[in-house]
Formats: structure tokens, sequence, C-alpha cells
């Protein structure tokens, strides 16, 4: 029996043991719910505000013991990129591992790896529209991880090399995902894109850039995004896992109160125009088309010969 199922039964259960009497005079725990109050939230977490603008959020949670998953949010993707920048916020995203304050490139890679996180599923990072996301998932049972994964997250917040040779070798690589894309899938994304986002940003800052932008950018162009979007006032750190929440803080401030502050600046505005028509898309590819009629072929052809 599945937790849930134990859950339902056993509200079930003790729904039917109360008396009628009892049900009759019960009244309801609150009011309804309105719509416009704030969702509570869970006291659990432990949340703050560093003096550079930062904000962090910290759970305790011992299951699986001796893990621990860190998370930087950074309100920086390609929507805010200038139009010779194209792709260059995910490519930041690609050099944070790259080189950095407290780790040479490529060791950010092989030091998670050396103490049982693996690129990829433990050790990873993703750039949307809106936002960057680095993220961490550290097992605890190795002398100085704890402390080498808030190092890892100031590194990305804020110490990233961005070396000019390092970012030449990392130009092919993400002119390789690009090229990894092209097919039916994006080629029919971009009509979706245009009735659903209008004449809005979304329809041309895709993450991935374009390969024309990737081949010549000039460096500066780079470190000039970095510079004027990775801010603390724009960045949240979650940390979950089995650890002294105290410490945790402590490591935090330490790592990620260190960034300058810098003064507010407005995000660039990228609304969606509202439109009062009724707007779809019919969109079909011929590689698509064929995909599917083979696959039923190849199903109608197994059929036959279990028959």
């Amino acid at each position: 029996m599945s937790a849930i199922t134990r859950s339902l039964l056993a509200v079930t259960v003790a729904a039917a043991s109360i008396s009628p009497a009892l049900a009759q005079t019960a009244q309801p725990a609150s009011a309804p719910l309105s719509l416009q109050d704030r969702i509570p939230f869970d006291p659990a977490v432990r949340t703050g505000k560093l003096p550079n603008g930062l904000t962090y959020f910290i759970r305790q949670n011992g299951r699986p013991a001796n893990r621990m998953s860190l998370r930087l949010v950074v309100r920086a993707g390609s929507l805010y990129e200038a139009d010779d920048q194209q792709g260059l916020a995910h490519l930041i995203e690609h050099m944070a591992f790259n080189g950095s304050a407290h780790f040479k490139p490529g060791e950010l890679v092989s030091y998670f790896e050396a103490v049982g996180a693996r690129l990829g599923p433990h050790v990873n990072a993703y750039t949307s529209f809106d936002e960057t996301v680095y993220m961490l998932d550290v097992p605890l049972n190795k002398d100085g991880a704890l402390t080498r994964g808030f190092e890892a997250m100031s590194d990305f917040a804020g110490g990233a090399t961005l070396d000019p040779a390092e970012i030449d070798k990392e130009r092919g690589v993400v002119i390789e995902e690009w090229r990894g894309r092209l097919g039916a899938s994006e080629r029919m994304l971009q009509p979706q894109m245009n009735a659903l986002f209008g004449g809005s940003a979304y329809t041309s800052r895709n993450p991935i850039g374009t390969p024309e932008i990737l081949k010549s950018f000039p460096p500066q162009r780079l470190r000039d995004f970095y510079r004027d979007f990775y801010r603390p006032d724009r960045m949240a750190i979650i940390a979950v896992g089995d650890f002294d929440a105290d410490e945790v803080e402590k490591l935090i401030r330490a790592n990620l109160g260190t960034l300058p502050s810098v003064p507010p600046a407005a995000r660039p505005p990228a609304p969606i125009p509202p439109h009062q028509d009724t707007r779809y898309a019919i969109v079909m590819d011929r590689d698509r088309f064929f995909g599917v009629v083979t696959r039923i072929d190849l199903i109608n052809h197994f059929r036959t010969a279990l028959q």
C-alpha cells in the first residue's frame, strides 16, 4: 500500500468515527481562504538577506543522510542580452565551470566527481529566458565538501575568471549544442513561440543564441553581461540538506556576503503585448511526419508478425 493510499485511508477512518452529534455541531476551522492572501511561509525554512542584497533560504533535512542540495538562482537570462550578446547568458553558465577564484579550469567538475557528485545529475546548471540556475548535490561524508560547495556557489555568483583562451575553447562547445538542436522540434518551436508571446522579446531571445554571434563576440561583451546582471540583489542561494543550519548560514555569509554591493538597477522590461484575438498555431514538419509514419509502420509490422 502506498503512503498516499495509507494517508487517504486514515482520513476516511477518522471521518467515519465522528459521531453524528459531533458532526452536526462541528464548525469550519477557519474562514474560506482568500486568493488575495499571501501564502504562509514555511517556518522550517530559515531565510534572510545579506547586507549586499543577496537572499538566502536554508532548510535542514536529514533525508537522505549526508547529502546537501545547493541552488544559486540568478535573475539573469537571455531576455536581458543586447542584440550583440545573444547566447552569452548561456555561455556564462558554461564558463562558470571553466575557471574561477577557487577552481582552475576543469578543476571544479573533477573535484566534485572525486567526492561522488557526477556532472549532469549532481553538478549542473541551466539558462532560460528569465534566469540562470546553478545546481550542486554534494555528499557531506567527505572532508571539506561542505565548504567547497559554498566556494563553488560564490564563484558562480561573482568569481568566474572568463579567461579569453577558455572562452575561445567554449565557443565550439556551445555551437555544437546549437547544432545538436537543429531538426523538426526546433523548426516547429518558433511558430508556437510567435503565437504564445506575440511581438515580445521572448520570440527573439532563444537562450542558445545564434552561431554568428557565438563565433565572433569579443570577450569583453561576455564580461559586460556578467558585470551588469550577476548582482547580489538579483540572486538567491538555497541550501537544503543534512547539515547544521547555523554552520550553513555562517558559510553563506562568509562566501557570498563578500560579493560587492551595487546600486539598484531596474531590470530591462520584457512585456508580452495583450491581445483580444484568439491565437493558435498549426505546425507540421516533414521530418516529424515521416518519423511518426515510420513508427506506426514498425508497430503494425510487429502486430502482423505476432498474429
